[in-house]
């Protein structure tokens, strides 16, 4: 998927809220996340891919919200 970042139905951001959402996204975020193998981030391409360890954290999220709910 693009690594463009992803609004609501009709939600607008202001030009400094974009251009911060977008650093923020491609500077510190996806590169963490990189890091941590959860994502393929290819800024030359701008592009983001499931990588090898993506399984492991949904399961981590999906037991955390599990958890809140309880």
């Amino acid at each position: 998927m693009s690594a463009d970042p992803i609004l609501r139905k009709g939600e607008t951001l202001g030009s400094g809220e974009y251009l911060t959402i977008c650093y923020e996204l491609h500077h510190v975020l996806l590169p963490e996340l990189a890091d941590m193998r959860l994502v393929e981030f290819d800024r030359f391409k701008d592009k983001v891919r499931r990588g090898r360890r993506f399984d492991e954290g949904r399961r981590f999220l999906e037991q955390i919200a599990d958890d809140h709910d309880k």
